[in-house]
């Protein structure tokens, strides 16, 4: 069996394991950890922040990853087959599939790198889907 399948079947059982017994153990533990800061500000109390995490976070992630690796296996096999035919159909649709690829990487770096996470990615996001689907439309319709 491929290791992909083993690690994705790892990923789902840590999810599974984690969903029940960590929603307790967190509210016990928050009720513990606050403590004061009499001679800093006053009267304000310092806490430990609660962390929202998705449970089913390191799934997605890994299947970005995965979109993105496939997205450059088929760039490859792409790139071999313009060289083989010299069709510019095909070169068309490389550069659509590496697009596809940066477009994963730029996905995954806004979730996992905080200092992706701004209002650009989102435009940049839309606008490499945009020239996949043109480039897609290209390959398709355009003649020898």
């Amino acid at each position: 069996m491929p290791i992909w399948f083993f690690l994705l079947s790892w990923l789902i059982r840590q999810v599974e394991n984690g969903i029940g017994d960590g929603d307790n153990e967190l509210e016990e533990e928050s009720d513990e950890n606050i403590t004061t800061s009499e001679g800093i500000a006053g009267d304000e109390s310092i806490g430990i922040e609660e962390v929202e995490v998705e449970p089913f976070e390191p799934i997605t992630q890994a299947i970005k990853i995965a979109i993105a690796a496939f997205s450059l296996l088929l760039l490859a096999l792409s790139i071999s087959a313009y060289k083989k035919t010299a069709l510019k159909r095909i070169l068309y649709a490389s550069i659509a599939f590496g697009l596809f690829a940066i477009q994963m990487f730029f996905d995954y770096l806004e979730d996992a790198v905080e200092a992706f996470d701004t209002a650009y990615t989102d435009i940049i996001f839309f606008g490499i889907t945009l020239a996949i689907l043109v480039l897609f439309f290209m390959a398709i319709v355009r003649k020898k």
